[in-house]
C-alpha cells in the first residue's frame, strides 16, 4: 500500500460545471490577489478527510468533496473579517491499496490570504475558483508513490 500525494499550483484551465451540488461560499475564492487595493488580514487554512497511513485497512475510506472544503476555506476567510480569500496551496492525498488509487482525494488540505476588498472595488478583476476546476487540477497532477509520514509532513 502506498500513498499519493498531489501539489497543485499551477492555474486552471475548465470553467465550473452545471452540475454542481454544493452552493457557492458567501466569501468567494480567488485564484490570484486582485490589482485592485485591498486589506490583507492574515493567512487561514483547513484540513479535511482522514489521514491514511499503511496500516489502514478499510478499503473503502471516504473521500473529501472540494466543495465542502473550499467552503470551510472561506468561512475561515470571513471569520477573519474577509470577503475574499486568495487560493495559495492546495494538497490532495489519495489512498492507493492493492493498486488501486482512489477516484477522489481522502484528505485535503487548502491554504489562504483572507483579504478585504473595497466595497466599490473599480476596475478590480476577479478569478474566482470553481469547484470543477479544483478537482481537475487535482487530477491532472502528477502522483507520487510516497510514505504517510511524506505525505502529511506539511509543504
Amino acid at each position: 500500500m502506498t500513498l499519493a500525494c498531489v501539489l497543485l499550483l499551477a492555474p486552471p484551465v475548465r470553467a465550473g460545471e452545471p452540475g454542481d451540488t454544493i452552493p457557492a461560499p458567501a466569501v468567494p475564492l480567488l485564484w490570484e490577489s486582485p490589482g485592485c487595493g485591498h486589506q490583507k488580514l492574515g493567512s487561514v487554512e483547513i484540513e479535511l478527510g482522514e489521514r491514511v497511513s499503511e496500516i489502514t485497512q478499510d478499503p473503502n475510506v471516504p473521500t473529501v468533496d472540494y466543495g465542502r472544503a473550499m467552503k470551510l476555506l472561506a468561512d475561515a476567510g470571513a471569520a477573519k473579517g474577509a470577503n475574499a480569500v486568495v487560493l495559495r496551496w492546495h494538497q490532495g492525498v489519495y489512498f492507493t491499496r492493492s493498486g488501486r488509487q482512489s477516484r477522489r482525494p481522502v484528505y485535503v488540505k487548502l491554504r489562504g490570504a483572507a483579504i478585504r476588498l473595497p466595497d466599490i472595488a473599480t476596475g478590480c478583476t476577479l478569478q474566482p475558483v470553481q469547484r470543477a476546476d479544483l478537482e481537475a487540477r487535482s487530477r491532472s497532477g502528477v502522483a507520487a508513490n510516497v510514505t504517510s509520514r511524506e505525505a502529511f509532513a506539511g509543504e
